[in-house]
């Protein structure tokens, strides 16, 4: 009977990763000079970062927030490129300042085995003892897509899931790393309702504290100027890409009101989708903390039902619901059916982007069946295969 499973989860695992696979081969087969297409640089957005962290180190900050001029800066450096923009707020500078300082190949390889090393440490408690090797967590669907991105999937995932091992036992150092998503901070936006509904005080303030400190040393490091510029030409971006137009990335969206406006939907029908999902992953998050469920269960229905939330999001940030996915699938004592939704999750970013692009953008709704089977399995006694990462850290 496991023989079988297994082989179904191997199946998962090649029909939810060969999209991206075929894609990176095919960037290869026309890439000349590291160009793609004429269009690309191979590492796709990491190029993002890397000249954002020149024109930081020059104190350049109106270039860096300014759509025209920060691509007319990268095509000064790379030739003729694809619009390409940079619009993490400056608590980001010193990873973007820190990466720059090496060749744009090297930066790209040190960015991927490093935050790849970092998010290996990280998922370790929470990968189930069943005899899959932990290497393939950086494999999963969302994994791969993060790679061929070049993208902070890694790094964020890594900090989701050691402020949620560390919750219990180090509070004060959870809340800090809590703070650290100030990077980027709307993945977190369901961690202070769940560092609520647990009632875990030290963890709160300790988060605030952090916050706020990143914000202040930011400020004090480069300069008000730099936060002057991101509020003034950046933060309105994110909201327009809720609205891809067709744009591929809007392809790439795991949102239900940017799957709402791709079908043709106005804003009010993909509001009122966005806000139907966001309801789901609210009353399941809260119900969940309510009954006391293991934290690391907790965790990974978090991670799965902050998407379900957020109007904006994109398939490689999906690296830990793919976790939370394989959690459910690999224990077999679990009921087909809530492995069967979870498998529906675990393929979701690849196999949602294919539907996308074929015209049915589906993706929040792989998502939603895998919260289902999330909150379904742990409301039920732990299995031996599961971890348990608030016990074992």
């Amino acid at each position: 009977m496991h023989n079988r499973q297994n082989r179904l989860n191997g199946l998962a695992w090649i029909f939810g990763g060969w999209l991206i696979v075929y894609m990176a081969v095919t960037d290869f087969m026309t890439m000349k000079d590291g160009v793609i297409r004429g269009a690309e640089l191979w590492g796709r957005d990491f190029i993002n970062l890397w000249t954002g962290g020149k024109l930081i180190n020059a104190g350049d900050y109106t270039t860096l927030y300014t759509q025209k001029a920060f691509a007319a800066f990268q095509q000064s450096l790379f030739g003729p490129l694809d619009l390409h923009v940079y619009s993490y707020p400056p608590t980001g500078f010193p990873i973007a300042s820190l990466f720059s300082l090496f060749p744009y190949p090297v930066a790209l390889g040190a960015w991927l085995a490093g935050t790849g090393a970092l998010f290996l440490w990280a998922v370790r408690p929470y990968w189930p003892n069943n005899g899959w090797p932990l290497w393939l967590a950086l494999l999963t669907p969302a994994a791969l897509v993060n790679i061929w991105a070049g993208h902070f999937g890694f790094f964020f995932g890594a900090l989701f899931l050691l402020s949620f091992r560390w919750l219990d036992a180090r509070p004060v150092l959870a809340g800090a790393i809590i703070g650290l998503f100030a990077i980027k901070p709307q993945l977190a936006v369901l961690t202070p309702l769940v560092l609520l509904l647990c009632g875990n005080w030290r963890a709160i303030v300790s988060a605030a504290v952090s916050t706020v400190s990143t914000v202040l040393l930011s400020g004090l490091i480069y300069g008000w100027s730099a936060w002057e510029a991101f509020l003034m030409h950046a933060t309105g971006k994110q909201v327009s890409v809720i609205d891809a137009q067709g744009a591929f990335f809007g392809k790439m969206s795991a949102s239900a009101a940017t799957a709402v406006l791709d079908l043709g939907g106005g804003w009010t029908l993909a509001s009122a989708a966005q806000a139907m999902l966001a309801m789901l992953g609210i009353a399941l998050v809260v119900l969940a903390a309510r009954r006391r469920i293991q934290i690391d269960r907790l965790a990974l229905l978090t991670a799965t039902c902050t998407f379900l939330v957020l109007p904006y999001s994109i398939n490689y940030d999906l690296v830990v619901v793919c976790i939370g996915a394989w959690v459910v699938m690999a224990d077999y004592s679990n009921a087909p059916f809530d492995r069967a939704l979870a498998t529906i999750g675990f393929v979701a970013p690849q196999v949602g982007l294919l539907l996308a692009i074929m015209g049915l953008p589906v993706m929040p709704l792989m998502l939603a069946a895998l919260a289902v089977a999330q909150f379904r399995v742990a409301n039920r006694p732990a299995a031996p295969t599961t971890a348990t990462a608030a016990h074992s850290a």
